[in-house]
């Protein structure tokens, strides 16, 4: 029976976890491996190899030009071979280059002008900041977005946020210059930005005033259990109302008698203000009977309703009993609005979506080089693999934005300029360009040996974060 539970552990891993990991690193590695290709086509460059993964080949073809297109045993990248490369690093092949015919030299990508080269190195990063761009773009353009409306309906009193000058009311119009269009993006911007000083413009009645607050740094889980340092400003947006919106047929909340539109006020004698107050409640009462008093069309009514039962587990990883009703809630309407784009506005919120990851990915790098933040946040394939399961159970919609995010801070590590990545390989362009020759074989060898090993240090470093963070769950 043992054997039975670890083949099925095993399948919930690798369907779990895996599957989903796979999906999004093969897309983001495809697309930057795609910019490489096509560029080098473009270019008159012969393509050699085109592989998704490393290591021995498990299936490919041939296309009509001789490129070997394969998928290999190793799924951890990817890589485009050159004619002339030595190796799948792009490392220049001395003897092949030394016996080229003028022909040959026509195809070979290192005696190809320096601007053209450099082109095919950079067309991977930027074809994976296009394909972020493209995600955002068409996941607004067919979903849209819903927000509720980004202003302020409580500061707690005694904390930062009171001290920097903000009021009830306020409306947030902007946060270090860029629009807002709803309280969530106030409040993600606020989570990527501990000790990094935001300046907030606000609408308070009608008069634009600046308010300078900087976001204070708290260590939480998230439902999954993971630890994660975000800022914090104690200032709340819009209130979910205890108002019944929808009800789930055959729940403790239907054969009670609960109706859509319905208001609880109390609960057993106790005020209910929020929803979250109403589902607190509720979770900590299961299979007990507790008297609401409601609201309904204006007249007050009493009713009996006893929670079920389920089991879930808390952000500790601890299975609790938790009562249950069968009803959701929602904002009143005057606190939410519905945002459609068009063709434009979608791929103006897609280059902002990429710009934002960008910008606050290379704040905290810069900050962890000063001193400011800690390296515990980085993480290796370990880390993707354990956020790719943990997205996908929220839907193909968060999974693909996490594709659009993955590529993103894929197209920025390679653009490092550490020898062996896409970075290195233009730095060393950039100092041909400038000396009118390149470098010599022995400082270009010594160079990519450094990469490679900065590139190995880095792996290690992320890879014992990944170990940490999930002995740690």
């Amino acid at each position: 029976m043992n054997i039975i539970g670890n083949i099925g552990s095993m399948g919930g891993w690798l369907t779990g976890y895996v599957v989903p990991f796979l999906f999004v690193l093969t897309i983001v590695v495809f697309f930057h491996e795609l910019g490489h290709f096509l560029i080098a086509r473009w270019c008159g460059v012969r393509v050699l190899t085109f592989s998704i993964g490393f290591g021995p080949e498990l299936i490919g073809f041939n296309d009509r030009r001789g490129t070997r297109w394969k998928i290999s045993a190793i799924p951890l990248g990817g890589y485009v071979k050159f004619f002339g490369d030595e190796n799948a690093a792009s490392v220049p092949d001395q003897d092949t280059l030394g016996h080229m015919s003028e022909t040959e030299r026509r195809e070979s990508f290192f005696h190809k002008p320096v601007p053209q080269r450099a082109a095919i190195v950079a067309a991977g990063p930027i074809a994976n900041f296009v394909l972020a761009i493209v995600i955002f773009a068409v996941v607004a353009l067919v979903l849209g977005k819903q927000v509720t409306v980004p202003r302020i309906d409580a500061v707690t009193p005694g904390t930062t946020a009171e001290t920097a000058g903000f009021k009830v009311g306020d409306l947030i119009v902007s946060v270090d210059a860029s629009p807002v269009e709803g309280f969530s993006d106030v409040m993600r911007i606020v989570a990527l930005s501990p000790r990094h000083p935001l300046s907030f413009v606000v609408d308070r009645g009608g008069e634009r005033v600046t308010v300078q607050a900087t976001p204070e740094p708290h260590e939480e889980k998230d439902r999954f259990g993971n630890v994660q340092r975000i800022g914090v400003l104690d200032i709340s947006g819009p209130i979910m109302p205890a108002r019944v919106v929808t009800i789930q047929a055959g729940s403790a909340a239907a054969s009670a008698g609960f109706k859509p539109g319905d208001r609880v006020r109390a609960i057993d004698g106790k005020a209910i203000g929020s929803f979250v107050d109403l589902r607190n409640v509720v979770a900590a009462n299961p299979e007990r009977a507790l008297d609401f008093e409601v609201d309904r069309d204006g007249s007050a009514i009493h009713i009996s309703a006893t929670p079920t039962a389920h089991s879930e587990k808390d952000p500790a990883g601890t299975v609790r009993r938790v009562g249950q009703l069968g009803i959701s809630g929602g904002y009143e309407p005057a606190d939410t609005r519905s945002i459609r784009y068009g063709p434009l506005g979608a791929f103006s919120y897609g280059v902002s979506e990429t710009w934002f990851v960008v910008d606050r990915t290379m704040t905290y790098l810069a900050g962890v080089v000063a001193g400011r933040e800690s390296a515990d946040q980085l993480g290796g394939p370990l880390r993707i693999a354990q956020v790719s399961g943990q997205v996908a159970t929220a839907g193909f919609v968060a999974l693909i934005h996490l594709a659009a995010v993955l590529s993103i801070s894929i197209g920025l590590l390679n653009l490092f300029p550490i020898p062996l990545l896409d970075g290195g390989h233009l730095l060393f362009y950039a100092i041909e360009a400038a000396r009118g020759r390149p470098l010599s074989d022995r400082v270009q060898e010594y160079g990519f040996r450094f990469g490679l090993a900065v590139v190995l240090l880095l792996m290690i470093f992320a890879t014992y974060n990944d170990l940490l963070r999930l002995f740690s769950l």
